[in-house]
């Protein structure tokens, strides 16, 4: 398997979306990173990085899939824009 890519500067904006639905998401659960981490499978630190949109490589979709899953959600949630 071939390691993930950067993400794509043009694409900015829907990273950023993401990354506030996974915070929002997660806190309307009251849950902290590692609680959802753990339930996703993944390290806490990723799931860190996944909220600031700091992170280096693009998450896989499998990866989405279980985060949604861990904050029972649909995976398109993650991406849809919600007005504030």
């Amino acid at each position: 398997m071939s390691r993930p890519k950067a993400p794509d500067t043009k694409h900015l904006k829907y990273y950023k979306v993401l990354s506030a639905n996974l915070k929002h998401y997660r806190s309307t659960l009251k849950e902290t990173q590692e609680q959802i981490s753990e339930k996703a499978n993944i390290s806490s630190k990723y799931l860190s990085l996944l909220e600031s949109s700091a992170f280096k490589n693009v998450p896989y979709l499998e990866t989405l899939f279980c985060i949604a899953d861990a904050l029972k959600v649909e995976p398109y949630q993650l991406f849809e824009l919600r007005i504030k």
